[in-house]
């Protein structure tokens, strides 16, 4: 087969944009469907995992020859929602290719690093590649919302003989090797209703939360910055209470939203929110204030030195004309759920800016599509060695 890896791939990230997964309300069947079907016709091993109605995980394999340990491309198959069309100077599901972008809702995050990603294994099998572990590429549901589709995957076997992973997020071209976790802190108070003319005879449940969001440290005093992180961040993102302007408030409810590093964890900073509750109730006696961790997300962080990164060094290298920045990022990924329970080495790459998530006119650059690609297609044969680079060198150019 005559294989033009960026004509395809280009192609692939067009369809899967045209294919909406927003979420909410999280219908991932149909994306999953383009990602599978493609698969299958460049001749890679396919299975599907099905989460719920309308959401399915796709795996899809390049078997190795021999019994080193699998790399694992990992990319999430859900979007935001696209918000205002108004706002958008493409349609937001066109699949437009103007300027040398593609426009749409998730060509970004992370329809172009699934498709590169995907892409890139079909070069090596076109190639004729030999790896003496296979490459395993996970696209999964709901990473925008709950990582259904990675919790679901860490509970299979797929990762089991696994020893490195990278997670295609939008890092334009840079190799990040470390990002925050996430903690999500639900806070509770329940006080006494009362005539709001008789303010005394009531207690404030809105006053006992102010107090305990104002002064809690949510994070210990001597948490040290992460080199590449820096120090953990907590933001009150989440408030409500009260029933009408005229009625002392009998309950409120915030959530915290904690970013982690490596050391802080979700006990950590609970023990500092109910010591702070503690404090609150036992200065207003008749409130009671319920905490409990809605969410959590682990931090995941990678030694510069280590070899999946020198591999991944030596591929920009011999790819994207030299080497990229090592740094981190401020969110999580699927490599919370993924990378923690069996310590994998991660590193998060993919085309596409950072500053372009989420928004209207989110658009990605044909060209580093491409790159990407030839990227992926060469760090397997990086990190198994030598003796395994690809015939001639000539399918990776392609």
């Amino acid at each position: 087969m005559d294989f033009d890896a960026q004509d395809e791939v280009t192609a692939l990230a067009r369809r899967l944009v045209r294919t909406p997964s927003e979420n909410p309300p999280g219908r991932e069947s149909a994306v999953a469907e383009v990602l599978a079907g493609q698969a299958r016709a460049w001749g890679l091993e396919v299975t599907t995992q099905e989460i719920d109605d309308n959401r399915v995980n796709v795996v899809t394999r390049l078997p190795g020859t021999g019994s080193a340990p699998s790399l694992v491309y990992c990319g999430h198959l859900d979007t935001v929602p696209v918000g205002a069309r108004r706002d958008w100077a493409e349609d937001p599901f066109g699949g437009v290719v103007r300027d040398g972008y593609l426009w749409g809702r998730g060509a970004v995050d992370m329809k172009g690093g699934l498709a590169a990603m995907l892409t890139s294994l079909a070069v090596l099998r076109f190639a004729g590649t030999e790896l003496p572990g296979d490459l395993v590429l996970c696209a999964v549901v709901g990473e925008e919302a709950d990582c259904a589709g990675s919790r679901h995957l860490d509970g299979t076997d797929v990762l089991d003989d696994a020893g490195w992973l990278v997670v295609g997020e939008p890092t334009d071209l840079d190799l990040v090797v470390a990002h925050k976790g996430a903690v999500r802190v639900e806070l509770v108070a329940h006080g006494m209703s009362a005539h709001g003319a008789t303010p005394e005879l009531g207690v404030n449940a809105i006053e006992a939360v102010a107090r305990l969001v104002s002064a809690v440290r949510v994070l210990p005093a001597d948490v040290r910055p992460h080199p590449l992180l820096g120090s953990p961040s907590s933001s009150v993102n989440l408030i409500e209470g009260g029933t009408a302007v005229n009625v002392v408030p009998d309950l409120c409810r915030a959530v915290v939203d904690v970013r982690t590093i490596p050391g802080v964890d979700a006990d950590v900073v609970l023990a500092s929110v109910k010591e702070g509750a503690d404090r609150v109730m036992a200065a207003m006696p008749e409130v009671e204030i319920l905490v409990r961790v809605l969410h959590e997300r682990a931090p995941v962080s990678t030694s510069v030195d280590h070899p999946l990164v020198r591999a991944s060094q030596e591929a920009a290298v011999r790819t994207l004309g030299g080497r990229r920045p090592t740094r981190g990022v401020p969110y999580f990924s699927d490599a919370s759920v993924l990378s923690p329970p069996r310590n994998l080495p991660t590193v998060l790459f993919g085309p596409g800016e950072e500053a372009l998530m989420h928004k209207a006119n989110e658009r990605v650059s044909t060209t580093d599509l491409h790159r990407a690609t030839r990227f992926l297609s060469v760090l397997p044969t990086v990190l198994h060695g030598p003796d395994t680079g690809l015939p001639g060198g000539s399918a990776v150019g392609a």
